[in-house]
C-alpha cells in the first residue's frame, strides 16, 4: 500500500467531566492534541511550516457546560487495532475525558461539523422550582413566534432553533429542564440564550450536553 491509502480515520466518543468544565474550546482541542502525542500513535500532522496533529472536534461546547456525548475525529499514518489505540489514548488521558467508545470512520465523511444537526441538553437548578411556574415559563416561551436575543450586541430570533423543550422531574422530585437546540454550521442554539430568555441568569443552574445528533449519512 502507498502511504496515502494506509491513512484511517479514528472517531471517538467521549465525555467532558466536572474537572474540565471551565475548559474552553480552544485549550479543549489543545488538551486533545498533546494526549495524542504522548500516545505514541503514528498521527497525521498538518502541512505547513507549524505542523500539528490532525484532528476534528464536533461542537464547541460553551463554558461552565459538562457533557456525556462528545466527538473526535482524529487521523493516522497507518493501521491500528482499536484495542491499541483505546489502551494508549487511556493511558494518556488527562482527568475529566472518559473516553466512551472508539470506532474507525471512513475517509470520505464530511467534517464532524459539517454533519452536526442538534444538540440535547439536561439542564439542573441549583435551587428548587416550582413545576408549576417552570412549565409555565416554558409554554410562554414556546407560544412566541419570535424570540429576539441579543448576544455580542448581534440580535437574532432564538425560536427556530428550539427544537424541543420540557420540564422534567427527577427521582428526588427536582424539576429540571430537557431541550433539543438546532446545531448547524449557520445556526447553532445556546442552552444559555434560551436560559436567559427564560429569566434564569446563569449562576441558577448547570447544563450537561447529553446528546450530539449527526445528520444521517
Amino acid at each position: 500500500m502507498t502511504p496515502d491509502t494506509q491513512v484511517t480515520r479514528i472517531r471517538v466518543q467521549y465525555a467532558k467531566g466536572d474537572s474540565l468544565r471551565f475548559t474552553g474550546h480552544l485549550d479543549l482541542q489543545r488538551i486533545w492534541e498533546r494526549t495524542l502525542r504522548r500516545s505514541g500513535l503514528p498521527l497525521r500532522y498538518t502541512q505547513g511550516y507549524h505542523p500539528r496533529a490532525r484532528l476534528n472536534l464536533a461542537s464547541a461546547l460553551p463554558l461552565g457546560f459538562t457533557s456525556d456525548d462528545e466527538l473526535l475525529d482524529f487521523w493516522l499514518d497507518s493501521p491500528c487495532p482499536i484495542e491499541q489505540i483505546a489502551a494508549r489514548l487511556q493511558a494518556a488521558l488527562p482527568p475529566g475525558l472518559i473516553i466512551q467508545s472508539i470506532q474507525e470512520v471512513d475517509l470520505g465523511e464530511d467534517a464532524l461539523q459539517v454533519q452536526m444537526k442538534a444538540s440535547e441538553y439536561q439542564v439542573t437548578f441549583f435551587d428548587r422550582q416550582d413545576p408549576a411556574q417552570l412549565r409555565l415559563r416554558v409554554d410562554q416561551l414556546l407560544s412566541q413566534v419570535e424570540i429576539q436575543h441579543t448576544r455580542r450586541k448581534k440580535s437574532y430570533n432564538l425560536r427556530p432553533l428550539i427544537l424541543d423543550l420540557a420540564v422534567v422531574t427527577n427521582s428526588s422530585g427536582e424539576c429540571g429542564l430537557l431541550m433539543r437546540l438546532l446545531a448547524e454550521p449557520s445556526a447553532t442554539g445556546r442552552p444559555d440564550d434560551l436560559l436567559d430568555q427564560l429569566g434564569y441568569p446563569n449562576t441558577d443552574y448547570l447544563v450537561r450536553r447529553t446528546r450530539l445528533l449527526l445528520a444521517e449519512l
